[in-house]
């Protein structure tokens, strides 16, 4: 491993034996004279690549130990969703912890007004941002409140979509507290946001708006079975036409005949 670049006295940009730039942690790597080659692997805790050169200047800010509370979180993360995630989260998740302990010292709570449909939304992230909350109390000595768990979760659920716009996680997770909400109104059902149903139903609407915010649409040949499902599902439809009506007038978003019979489906299977 090339080390071409400090960062900090523990923190430098490397070149892999690939030819692969990356950030490279360990503990005094930034203190030789830089370009040099860094024999001893040992010496490095861990890697990070396509990192945006934006967030590097956070390694000046950030206290070394909130990296690592960050590192272990990240971790945990990858093991624990099996999904790609943002490689910029170490850093965005790094800085918001910082923040976050600097309000705590400071007194100052914040509460978080998505906390009840986060806990219900991405249960799987919920799990992994109370599990934070143990690594920093192990760390740092820190108890934060156990509310700051959603914004950790939130930080998740954004990397999940590949995004570093957390306006775009707060709008999706209202946008499926809304369509739960007109689900609920329009069949005078009450929903059990606990259940498998509900999860699986949640998942497909994370995907749906995944679909359309890449412009991609669901493609087979079951579109016929649409005008079969709105007879025989009445209820079911003036569901889908308020859903409908909700994403054209909050989303812009025209959905085809196609999402709109997957909707129902889901629906149907929600309310059995």
């Amino acid at each position: 491993m090339k080390l071409i670049k400090k960062l900090n006295n523990n923190v430098a940009v490397g070149i892999d034996n690939n030819q692969h730039e990356c950030i490279v942690f360990g503990k005094g790597i930034g203190f030789p004279s830089m370009p040099y080659e860094l024999n001893d692997l040992s010496k490095i805790n861990r890697t990070y690549y396509d990192v945006d050169a934006k967030y590097l200047g956070l390694l000046e800010e950030i206290p070394d130990e909130i990296f690592s509370v960050s590192a272990k979180i990240v971790e945990k993360a990858k093991m624990s969703l099996n999904c790609e995630l943002n490689p910029n989260l170490l850093f965005t998740l790094a800085d918001h912890l910082n923040f976050a302990i600097e309000r705590f010292k400071k007194r100052i709570d914040i509460r978080n007004p998505l906390s009840y449909d986060i806990e219900h939304l991405y249960s799987k992230e919920m799990v992994i941002g109370y599990k934070a909350l143990e690594y920093i109390q192990e760390a740092l000595n820190i108890q934060l409140p156990r509310n700051e768990a959603t914004s950790i979760a939130m930080h998740l659920v954004n990397a999940e979509a590949g995004s570093n716009n957390m306006d775009e996680t707060i709008r999706n997770t209202k946008v499926l507290k809304d369509i739960t909400e007109i689900i609920s109104e329009t069949l005078q059902i009450q929903i059990d946001e606990d259940s498998f149903s509900y999860s699986r139903f949640i998942i497909h609407l994370r995907y749906l708006m995944k679909r359309r915010q890449n412009n991609s649409k669901i493609s087979s040949d079951n579109k016929m079975m649409y005008d079969l499902m709105k007879v025989k599902y009445p209820d079911t439809y003036k569901c889908i036409v308020k859903i409908e009506d909700y994403f054209n007038k909050n989303l812009n978003w025209q959905c085809d005949e196609e999402e709109l019979l997957y909707l129902m489906l889901h629906i149907n299977r929600l309310c059995a």
